[in-house]
């Protein structure tokens, strides 16, 4: 039996998954950021090992067992300098393997056989899409400090920003700032400022991103101006993207974690909608799933990539609904 490997290393969690070449997921495991950017590289090496670890032993198979690995990483595809030190870790934990960037793997599990994009919203944000020759654009996931523009770390800087302009009296005083200290579960606002500067800023700073989900949904006028904001901002990577497409109708999935906020993603969806030559898709598969089927498409021949194919669609639990 095959057996293949497949790791969605996001901004904020990864997932590391094993399946048979029927389909099956047999291994799965999670752990957090693997960001090579905000995480110290010996960290990001340690964490994917001790995931890759429990996938195999919940598989009841050896690392030697295992055909082909893709690796889809944060920030990979972003900065050429770093590509190398990504691939160094990947190739040192298994050597028959590929690395792309998360949201390729995120793309390949939305359209797994056709055209399409995806607007991936999670930690960071970047839109990506493939056309039908396979060939791949993408627009922004450019990082906190240059881009990701509408993600959850660009509406949790937001929602703190207004903050402390609360705190300063630069802005009036709302519901926000007691929301904030709540959330942070401190006394003092200024007390967030230390966990602004360490290790996992950039995930403590986008988790305030919920502050706005939750304030939205109760009303609160400061957080539908922010959300307003960051979707105004994903639609603009939207259509730039659709600018670059030569086909129609471009079925456009979306998934990340700022899309379990029902009132974001009902908004995101109206906002996207109006935009010319575009319908909304649910993505087929998870991002996981993506990175097992792209690790399948280099190492089964046809027969066998259309059986593990629909072995995915027999067996997977978690397509996302």
């Amino acid at each position: 039996m095959k057996y293949l490997l497949g790791v969605d290393g996001g901004g904020t969690k990864t997932v590391v998954a094993i399946a048979n070449g029927l389909g099956e997921i047999v291994g799965l495991s999670k752990t957090d950021s693997v960001d090579i950017l905000n995480v110290p590289l010996e960290e990001v090496e340690g964490k994917l090992k001790n995931a890759l670890s429990e996938s195999l032993s919940e598989a009841n198979i050896d690392i030697d067992d295992v055909c082909f690995a893709c690796f889809g990483m944060s920030t990979f595809g972003d900065v050429p300098s770093v590509e190398r030190g990504i691939e160094t870790i990947v190739k040192s934990i298994l050597p028959r393997s590929m690395v792309v960037n998360d949201v390729r793997v995120a793309l390949e599990g939305a359209h797994p056989t056709s055209a399409g994009m995806i607007l991936l919203a999670g930690t960071g944000a970047m839109a990506m899409a493939k056309d039908k020759n396979d060939r791949v654009f993408r627009v922004d996931g450019w990082g906190e400090y240059v881009g990701d523009l509408g993600s959850g770390y660009f509406i949790g800087r937001t929602i703190l920003q207004r903050a402390f302009e609360e705190y300063d009296g630069r802005r009036e005083k709302s519901v926000l700032s007691n929301m904030v200290k709540d959330f942070a579960n401190v006394s003092d606002l200024r007390e967030i400022l230390i966990r602004c500067k360490i290790t996992n800023a950039r995930t403590y700073i986008a988790n305030f991103s919920k502050i706005a989900c939750k304030a939205a949904e109760d009303d609160v006028n400061e957080a539908l101006e922010v959300l307003s904001i960051s979707i105004q901002e994903l639609t603009r990577s939207v259509k730039t993207l659709v600018n670059k497409l030569d086909f129609e109708p471009i079925p456009v999935a979306y998934a990340g974690g700022l899309f379990n906020c029902k009132y974001f993603k009902d908004e995101f969806i109206s906002s996207i909608q109006s935009i010319p030559r575009v319908k909304t898709v649910k993505p087929e598969f998870s991002p996981y799933i993506g990175s097992l089927l792209m690790a399948a498409k280099n190492i089964l021949d046809s027969d066998e990539w259309l059986v593990f194919y629909e072995g995915l669609h027999k067996n997977t639990k978690e397509l996302l609904t």
